[in-house]
C-alpha cells in the first residue's frame, strides 16, 4: 500500500505561533526537510521565521534551525545574499544540512556565493575601496575550503580561489607542502590568461618569482620556460640582471638559453635595459657577459634565423610562376598580388631569383603597383640589416634629395619602408637614417615610405609630417606615432592625436591616427577603457573603428569576457560595415591563446546576412588559429571560400593559407584540395580580381619563408609576441591599402632546432623527431605540365559514303586499274560503325574479363604500400613544426644535449595512422628555436656548419627530386602489405570534398550504415574505388545507380534479428512508464519512492506515420496491449491500411490528434524531413507521447524542444537526431521529460558477431575478388 504523501505545510506552520518553545523547537526541525515542496508556503510566515532566528527565548540549536529554514527559503525564492546570510548564521546546522541527502544543490549554491562574496570583499579591501570587512564566520567557511581541498589534493581549485581572493599565502604555504613546480606554473599561467588588473597581475608575478628554486642544468631547468615568460611579462630589469648574475659563471650556457629566450617575447626597451644594465665582469666572466650583451642586442638571433632560412628554402617556383602566366601583368591589383606572393614565400630568404628572372614583369610596375614591388624586396631580405643598405642602395633616396625622375619617388618610399622591414626588431641603425630622410623629404611618397619604416623615432618629427595635412605622408604619420608610442598609454600624445583626427578631412589621415591611438594602448588593459568608451562613442565611424582596436590591443591574449562581450555586441549592431567586420576581426586579438575556441565562437558570426561580418569572420579565424591547422576552423572556412560575396571570398582564401602554413598531407586532409582551390580560383579568368587576389596572398601564406615559417601571435616563451600583433593589426588594413599587406612577415616566425655550443657555434649533430616522416614532411614539389602529342583522329563519315567508295574499288579492280590508284585504306575517312567484342559475354568492368566464360580466376594484384618508418633522425638546423616539437628527443648516448627541455609537453610518439593536428593549437607551450648544448665529450674534436659562405638557393621545383607514391606489386611473390593504419574515427559529419580526399586511395570501402554519404559527385572522385559495401541492404546514402555506371560493385550485409522492433517498443514502453527517471531517482537515493504514475496503453490509441513493414509489425504487438491503431502516410491507401491490420486516417492532422502514442516509420528524403514540425505538434494531446526511431530530420527538432519545455506533450523517446553524436550541450540532454537512446535501435549481438555484419563484410570482400560478387545492390 503507498503511503499517502503530505499535501500541505499548514499545520506545522501552525505551531510556530504556540507560544510553547518546545512546539516552536519541533517545527522548526520538521519545517526543514519539507522546503524543496512546500517553500512557497513556507515563505509567506518567513518574517516570523527571522524573528524566531533573533530570539533570545530560544535555546542556540533552534536558532540555527530557524536561520536554516530561513536561508533554504531564500534560495528557494532567488534571493542567494539572504540565503547566505541566514546560511552565515545557522552555525552547526548547515554543517549538518551539507551532509543531509538531497541537499547538495542548495549547499553548493550557498558556498559558491560565500566564495564570490569573499572574493569581492577581499578585493575591495586589497584595492582600497570601502568595503565592509569580512565577517569571521565567512572566513571561517572559505578557510575550511581550503582545507578540505589541500587535504583531498585539490590544489589547483584552492590555488584559482586563492587568486581570486587575493589570498597570495594559501598558494606559498601549499608549494611550501609540495614543492611541485607545475602548481607555480599553473598560478602564474592563470594570474596571465585570466581577466585580472594589471597591477593585481604584476603583484601575484612579483609574488611568485621567489618561489622558483634556482635553475641550474644540473637539474633540468625544467622550469625556465615558465621564468621566460614571468620575466617577460613584468619586463623588469631589477629582476632579471641579479638572475644572471647567479647563473654566471657556473651556469654560463643556462644564461645565453635564457638570453635567446627572452630575446623571442621581450619588449624591445627592457632588452636594452637589461643589456646597459649587464656589468663588465672581471677577466674570467666579461667574455660571458659581452655575449649576453650581444645576444640581448637581437642581432644574433635574427642572424642565426636568417641562415637557417637560407640553407633551408624549399620555395616552389612553380607555383610563382603559374600565377605571373595567369594573371595579367598589366593590371596593378594582379601585379600587387603576385608581388606579395613572392615576397612571402621568399621572406627572410634572401633569395630575389624570380624578381630576377622576371625583369619584364616588375618593369611593368607603376606608381603605388612599384611602391609594393620594391618595399617586397624589404620582406625578402628581412633580418639581412647587415646587407639592407647595400641591398636597396639603387632604390633609396641619393644623398642630394629626391630623384626627379617620373616615378622614381615610389621606389624610393617602398625602399624606404623595406628597410624598415629588414631591420624590424634588429636594433639596428638605420632609425636615424629614417628620421634624417622624414625631416628632409618634399615628396608625400617619400614621407610615407620613410614613416612605415621607422621602428623607433621622435614623435615631434612625425607631427610635423601630420600637420602638412597630406593624406599620404599623415596616414603613415599616424601608424608611425603609434608604433613609437607602443604599449606607453601616453595621455598627451593620444589627446593630440585625437584632437587632429577630429579636424581633419581626410579619411585616411583619420584611420592613421585610430589605429596610432590602439598601439599606444597596446596590452595597458583597464587603463585604456575610458579612451576606448570615448571612441566607441564618436559619430564618425573611422574613430569608432579605431575604438574596436583599442579594444583588442588592450586586451591582447586575455581572453577578457568583458572585452569578447563588447566586440560581440559591436558586431551585431553598429551602424557602420567597416566598424563591425573590424570588431568581428578583433576578436583575433583577444582569443589567439586559445584558438580552439575561436570557431565555435565566430560561427554564427560566418553566416550573417552581412558580408564584412562573414568577411571579419574569416580573418578573425585566420589571424587566431594561424599555423595550426585546427580543422574546425577549416571546416568553417571552405564554405565561404563559394560566398556569393568577392570580399569574403577573399577572406576565407587569407585565413586558409594561414592556418594551413607548415601543415603536411599527412597530418592536414585539407591541404591538398585548398592548395588546389588556390591553382583553380587564380587561373579562372571569370573569376573576381578581388577573389583572385585573395588566393594569390593565400599561396604566398601557405608557403611563407621558403615553407619554413609559422604565423603565430605567441612567442616561443608562451608570452605575446608584439612584433606578430603589431604585424597582423597593419596587415588587417590591406583593406585600405594594399601596401600595408606587406607587415604580415612580421608574423613569420622561424622553426627550427638550431642548436649552439658555448662559443655561439653551429654542431653537427642529429636528433630524433618521434612520429612518421610524412606528418611533419614538406609538401611535394609541383610538377612541370607534361607536353602531350597530339594524335591524329580519323574523320568519320557515314556508312552509305563508305558502301560506295567500296562499289567504286571492287569496278576499279574488276578493269584492271593499278591499286597503288587506289586510296589506301586508313588514310581516308572511318566508318561510323558500330564496334562489337570479339567474343561474346558480360564484360566485367573492373577486370575486364568475360564473366560467363570458364576461366581459371586471376588472383587479384596485392597492394603495398612503402614501408614508413616510426621516427626518423634530422640534423641541426633542421625544420621542426611547433605541432612536431612534442615529439623530439635528443638520444641519451649521443654528444650534445639541450640545457633546457625542447618543449614544455612530454616526448610523444605518434600512432603509425595517427594525425596530430589536434597537438597544434596547444602553441604557448614553448620551446624549439635557438637550443644552447652541452657537449658531453669536450676533448673530442667537433665539425661545426659553415655559416659563412652563403649556399646556392636551389630551385625546389627544378630538382628533380619526386615523392614516392605508393607502390602496387603486381605479382604474387610481392611483399604482404603493411599492416592497415588504425582507423580515423569521425564524430562529426564531413563535406563530399573532404570525404573524396580521405579515401582516394582505396579500392575497397566498407560503409557503416548511412553516416557517409556516397552521392554522385564523391562517387567520381574516387577513381580506384572497386568494391563499396555497406551495412544493411538498403542505403539510400550511396547513388547505387551511378556506382553502376561507373563500374563500382556495391554489396550489402544481412542483418541478425528483430532488433529494431524490439527497440521500438522498447523506447516505447520506457517512455510512458517513465523507466529512466525512476531509475535516476532511485540510484540518487531519492527519499521519495515513486514519483511519477506510468501512463497505460490499454484502451489507448497508437498512431503510426508510416506503415511499411515495421510500422505493420509494430501494429501487431500493440494489440496485444489491447491498444487501438491509427495510421497514415502520404502514399497510404485505406486498402494497403486494412492489409496492415491499421485503422486508416483520414489526414496527418487527424492522425496527431488522436494519437496517445505517436511512433514514426518514415524513410528521410526531401519530401519527409521536417513532416512533423510545430502546426503537427501543437495539434498533439496534452498527454501524448512522440517516438522517433527512424531518422531525425523527420522531426523539427527545435520545435520538439520547445513543446517538451513547455511540457505541451508528456514526454518523447527519440533513438535519431539532427546531429549524431548528440553534441555534449544539446537540450534534449537536460530534458527530463525525454527517453534518450544512441540511434542503437538497428544493432544488436548478432549483428556483430560471427553471423552478423562483419562476416558478411568479408565474405563480401572476398566473393568480389574471386569474380562472382554477393548481396550486390541495385
Amino acid at each position: 500500500m503507498v503511503v499517502r504523501s503530505q499535501s500541505s505545510a499548514a499545520g506545522v506552520l501552525a505551531l510556530l505561533s504556540e507560544p510553547d518553545a518546545l512546539f516552536k523547537q519541533h517545527a522548526l526541525k520538521a519545517l526543514n526537510p519539507l522546503v524543496p515542496r512546500f517553500w512557497a508556503e513556507i515563505s509567506e510566515h518567513i518574517a516570523l521565521i527571522e524573528s524566531l532566528y533573533e530570539s533570545d527565548d530560544l535555546p542556540k540549536d533552534a536558532r540555527d534551525s530557524a536561520a536554516l529554514l530561513a536561508s533554504k527559503v531564500y534560495y528557494y525564492l532567488g534571493e542567494y545574499d539572504e540565503s547566505l546570510s541566514f546560511a552565515l548564521g545557522a552555525g552547526n546546522a548547515f554543517e549538518a544540512e551539507a551532509r543531509a541527502v538531497g541537499s547538495e544543490e542548495y549547499v553548493e549554491t550557498v558556498v559558491s556565493k560565500a566564495i564570490d562574496r569573499y572574493i569581492q570583499l577581499r578585493t575591495a579591501e586589497q584595492t582600497g575601496s570601502k568595503a565592509e570587512a569580512v565577517d569571521p564566520r565567512l572566513q571561517n567557511i572559505i578557510e575550511g575550503i581550503f582545507s578540505r581541498c589541500i587535504e583531498d589534493g585539490e590544489y589547483k581549485q584552492a590555488i584559482g580561489i586563492a587568486l581570486e581572493s587575493r589570498r597570495l599565502d594559501v598558494i606559498s604555504g601549499i608549494y611550501t607542502q609540495t614543492h611541485d613546480l607545475s602548481l607555480l606554473t599553473y598560478s602564474m599561467e592563470a594570474v596571465l590568461d585570466t581577466g585580472f588588473s594589471l597591477v593585481y597581475r604584476d603583484q601575484v608575478l612579483r609574488f611568485l618569482f621567489p618561489l622558483f628554486p634556482e635553475v641550474s642544468t644540473k637539474e633540468g631547468a625544467t622550469h625556465v620556460h615558465t621564468l621566460t615568460r614571468l620575466l617577460v611579462t613584468l619586463a623588469d630589469s631589477s629582476l632579471t640582471v641579479p638572475l644572471f648574475l647567479s647563473l654566471i659563471p657556473k651556469n654560463t650556457l643556462l644564461s645565453y638559453q635564457l638570453a635567446f629566450d627572452l630575446v623571442e617575447g621581450g619588449a624591445r626597451d627592457y632588452l636594452d635595459t637589461v643589456r646597459s644594465e649587464l656589468p663588465e665582469g672581471d677577466e674570467e666572466t666579461k667574455p660571458i657577459f659581452d655575449k649576453l650583451r650581444s645576444i640581448f642586442t637581437g642581432q644574433e638571433s635574427v642572424k642565426i634565423y636568417l641562415e637557417f632560412l637560407k640553407r633551408n628554402n624549399k620555395t616552389d617556383h612553380l607555383i610563382l610562376k603559374h600565377t605571373k602566366d595567369v594573371l595579367e601583368s598589366r593590371s596593378s591589383i594582379y601585379h600587387t598580388a603576385l608581388t606579395l606572393q613572392n615576397a612571402f614565400m621568399h621572406a627572410g630568404t634572401t633569395s630575389d631569383q624570380f624578381l630576377r628572372d622576371n625583369l619584364e614583369w616588375l618593369a611593368l610596375a607603376s606608381n603605388w603597383s612599384k611602391f609594393s614591388a620594391t618595399a617586397g624586396l624589404g620582406v625578402i631580405h628581412k633580418g639581412y640589416f647587415e646587407q639592407g643598405m647595400t641591398i636597396l642602395g639603387p632604390y633609396l633616396p641619393s644623398g642630394e634629395g629626391e630623384s626627379t625622375m617620373q616615378g622614381a619617388a615610389y621606389s624610393e618610399g617602398g625602399a624606404l619602408y623595406a628597410l624598415g622591414l629588414i631591420s624590424a626588431g634588429c636594433g639596428s641603425g638605420v632609425t636615424e637614417y629614417l628620421r634624417d630622410t622624414l625631416k628632409s623629404a618634399q615628396g608625400e611618397v617619400v614621407q610615407h615610405g620613410a614613416a612605415l619604416g621607422l621602428e623607433h623615432g621622435d614623435f615631434e618629427d612625425l607631427k610635423t609630417t601630420l600637420f602638412t595635412d597630406s593624406a599620404v605622408a599623415g596616414e603613415a604619420a599616424g601608424y608611425a606615432m603609434g608604433l613609437i608610442m607602443l604599449g606607453t598609454a601616453a595621455a598627451e600624445p593620444v589627446q593630440e592625436m585625437l584632437t587632429y583626427a577630429r579636424e581633419t578631412n581626410h579619411e585616411k589621415i583619420i584611420r592613421g591616427l585610430a589605429i596610432g591611438v590602439a598601439f599606444v594602448f597596446y596590452s595597458r588593459q583597464e587603463e585604456a577603457n575610458s579612451t576606448v568608451k570615448l571612441l566607441l562613442a564618436e559619430k564618425d565611424p573611422i574613430l569608432r573603428y579605431g575604438g574596436v582596436y583599442t579594444l583588442a590591443l588592450a586586451y591582447a591574449g586575455t581572453a577578457n569576457n568583458d572585452a569578447v562581450r563588447q566586440l560581440l555586441h559591436i558586431a551585431v549592431s553598429d551602424v557602420s560595415d567597416d566598424v563591425r567586420r573590424a570588431a568581428v576581426t578583433s576578436l583575433a586579438f583577444l582569443l589567439f591563446k586559445n584558438p580552439s575556441q575561436v570557431p565555435r565562437i565566430v560561427q554564427l558570426l560566418s553566416e550573417s546576412y552581412n558580408p564584412h561580418v562573414r568577411c571579419g569572420a574569416t580573418l578573425a579565424l585566420g589571424i587566431a588559429c594561424a599555423g595550426t591547422g585546427l580543422q574546425d576552423a577549416v571546416e568553417i572556412l571552405e564554405p565561404m571560400t563559394k560566398d556569393s560575396v568577392d570580399f569574403v571570398r577573399q577572406g576565407a582564401f587569407i585565413a586558409l593559407g594561414m592556418i594551413l602554413v607548415e601543415q603536411s598531407e599527412a597530418s592536414s586532409p585539407s591541404l591538398a584540395s585548398t592548395r588546389a582551390l588556390y591553382t583553380k580560383v587564380v587561373s579562372d579568368k571569370h573569376e573576381d580580381p578581388v577573389a583572385r587576389f585573395g588566393a594569390s596572398i593565400g599561396q604566398g601564406l601557405i608557403d611563407a619563408g621558403g615553407r619554413n615559417v609559422t604565423i603565430s601571435l605567441l612567442s616561443r616563451a608562451g608570452s605575446r609576441n608584439t612584433n606578430a600583433i603589431v604585424g597582423m593589426v597593419m596587415f588587417c588594413q590591406f583593406w585600405y591599402w594594399y601596401p600595408l599587406a606587406h607587415c604580415a612577415c612580421l608574423a613569420f616566425e622561424p622553426t627550427g632546432i638550431i642548436g649552439l655550443d658555448a662559443d655561439l657555434k653551429v654542431p653537427k649533430f642529429e636528433f630524433t623527431s618521434n612520429a612518421r616522416p610524412s606528418l611533419f614532411a614538406y609538401p611535394a614539389s609541383t610538377k612541370p605540365p607534361k607536353k602531350e602529342t597530339v594524335a591524329k583522329v580519323a574523320t568519320a563519315v557515314l556508312s552509305t559514303t563508305a558502301k560506295v567508295k567500296a562499289r567504286e574499288k571492287k569496278k576499279a579492280a574488276e578493269e584492271g586499274m593499278d591499286l597503288d590508284e587506289v586510296k589506301k585504306e586508313g588514310d581516308g575517312d572511318a566508318e561510323m560503325k558500330e564496334e562489337t567484342p570479339a567474343v561474346s559475354g558480360d564484360i566485367s568492368p573492373i577486370t575486364g574479363s568475360i564473366s560467363n566464360l570458364a576461366e581459371e580466376p586471376k588472383v587479384p594484384a596485392k597492394v603495398t604500400r612503402k614501408s614508413e618508418p616510426s621516427s626518423e633522425m634530422l640534423p641541426n638546423f633542421s625544420r621542426v613544426t611547433p605541432a612536431q616539437l612534442a615529439y623530439i628527443s635528443f638520444p641519451a648516448e649521443g654528444r650534445y644535449q639541450p640545457v633546457r627541455p625542447v618543449s614544455n609537453r612530454p616526448v610523444a610518439k605518434a600512432p603509425k595512422g595517427g594525425k596530430v593536428s589536434n597537438l597544434a593549437p596547444q602553441r604557448s607551450a614553448g620551446g624549439g628555436g635557438i637550443l644552447m648544448l652541452v657537449d658531453l665529450r669536450p676533448d673530442e674534436e667537433g665539425e661545426f656548419l659553415d655559416l659563412s659562405p652563403p649556399p646556392p638557393i636551389v630551385d625546389a621545383a627544378a630538382n628533380g627530386t619526386a615523392v614516392a607514391g605508393p607502390h602496387i606489386a603486381l605479382d604474387e611473390s610481392a611483399p604482404e602489405a603493411d599492416t592497415p593504419e588504425p582507423f580515423e574515427v569521425l564524430n562529426e559529419a564531413i563535406d563530399p570534398e573532404h570525404v573524396a580526399s580521405r579515401l582516394q586511395k582505396y579500392d575497397i570501402i566498407c560503409a557503416m550504415r548511412e553516416r557517409t554519404k556516397f552521392p554522385a559527385d564523391v562517387l567520381e572522385r574516387l577513381p580506384n574505388l572497386k568494391l563499396l559495401i555497406t551495412t544493411g541492404m538498403i542505403n539510400r546514402g550511396i547513388d547505387v545507380t551511378f556506382a553502376k555506371e561507373r563500374g563500382i560493385m556495391v554489396s550489402g550485409t544481412s542483418s541478425q534479428g528483430n532488433s529494431t522492433m524490439e527497440h521500438i517498443w522498447a523506447i516505447i514502453l520506457a517512455t510512458v512508464r517513465y523507466i529512466a527517471l525512476e531509475d535516476k531517482n532511485i540510484k540518487q537515493n531519492n527519499p521519495q519512492w515513486q514519483t511519477v504514475v506510468p501512463f497505460g496503453l490499454s484502451g489507448k490509441t497508437l498512431g503510426l506515420l508510416g506503415v511499411g513493414g515495421l510500422g505493420s509489425h509494430t501494429a501487431q504487438i500493440a494489440k496485444v496491449f489491447g491498444m487501438r491503431v491509427l495510421g497514415w502516410s502520404p502514399h497510404l491507401t485505406p486498402e494497403r491500411a486494412a492489409q496492415a491490420g491499421v485503422e486508416f486516417a483520414s489526414s496527418k492532422e487527424e492522425l496527431m490528434k488522436q494519437s496517445d502514442v505517436l511512433s514514426v516509420h518514415m524513410v528521410s528524403a526531401p519530401s519527409t524531413r521536417g513532416i512533423i514540425g510545430q502546426a503537427e505538434l501543437a495539434l498533439m494531446k496534452k498527454t501524448a507521447f512522440l517516438i522517433n526511431t527512424s531518422r531525425g530530420p523527420l522531426v523539427d527538432e527545435a520545435a520538439l524542444i520547445d513543446v517538451l519545455r513547455e511540457e505541451k506533450i508528456a514526454g518523447a523517446g527519440l533513438d535519431v537526431y539532427d546531429i549524431e553524436p548528440l553534441p555534449l550541450q544539446h537540450p534534449l540532454r537536460a530534458l527530463k521529460n525525454v527517453t534518450l537512446s544512441p540511434h542503437n535501435g538497428y544493432a544488436n549481438d548478432t549483428s556483430y558477431q560471427v553471423s552478423g555484419f562483419f562476416k558478411d563484410i568479408v565474405d563480401d570482400i572476398l566473393a568480389f575478388l574471386d569474380g562472382s560478387p554477393v548481396r550486390v545492390l541495385g
